[in-house]
C-alpha cells in the first residue's frame, strides 16, 4: 500500500468525520498508521488552511465544556488541554478569554451544588478543582458576608 500525503489527508479527514481532534492527537494518530512526518504535516497544512483543523476554536470548546458542564477551574482546564498537546501560549489564550468576568459566577454555581458536608471543606474542594487561591478566597468572604445564598 502506497502511503502518500493524498492518503494521509484522506484518512486525517476520515479521523476528523468521526469528532474534532487538536494536530497533535491528529499527526500521532497518522504516525501510528506508518505515514511519514513530512506527508502527516502535508496533511496538517492542509487540513489546517481548509479551516478542517482549528486547535484554538476546538480548544475554546474543549475549555468552555469543562468549565461548565464538569465544573473544572482554571489550573485544572489548563492542565487538560496541555495534556490535549495543545502550546503554553494557546492554553493561556484560551482559559484567559473563558475565564474574564465568569469565576465567581461559577464558584457561586458549583458551590451551590454541594452537600452541606462538602461546604465545610470547600477550600480543598475547589483547589482540586483547578481554581486559584485567590479566586476561593474572594469567593469564601462573598459568601461569608452574604452576597448571595448557598
Amino acid at each position: 500500500m502506497n502511503l502518500g500525503p493524498d492518503e494521509a489527508y484522506h484518512k486525517a479527514q476520515d479521523l476528523l468525520a468521526r469528532r474534532n481532534h487538536f494536530s497533535t492527537e491528529l499527526r500521532q494518530k497518522l504516525k501510528v498508521r506508518g505515514f511519514a512526518a513530512t506527508d502527516i504535516d502535508s496533511a496538517i497544512d492542509r487540513l489546517t488552511e481548509y479551516g478542517y483543523l482549528d486547535d484554538l476554536n476546538n480548544g475554546r470548546q474543549l475549555a468552555a465544556n469543562y468549565l461548565w458542564q464538569k465544573g473544572y477551574g482554571r489550573l485544572m482546564i489548563a492542565q487538560r488541554l496541555r495534556k490535549k498537546g495543545l502550546s503554553a501560549a494557546l492554553v493561556q489564550q484560551i482559559t484567559a478569554e473563558l475565564f474574564a468576568g465568569v469565576s465567581a459566577t461559577e464558584l457561586e454555581k458549583l458551590f451551590s451544588r454541594l452537600s452541606r458536608k462538602a461546604r465545610g471543606d470547600i477550600y480543598t474542594y475547589l483547589y482540586r478543582r483547578g481554581f486559584l487561591p485567590e479566586e476561593i478566597e474572594s469567593f469564601v468572604t462573598r459568601y461569608r458576608e452574604g452576597y448571595f445564598e448557598g
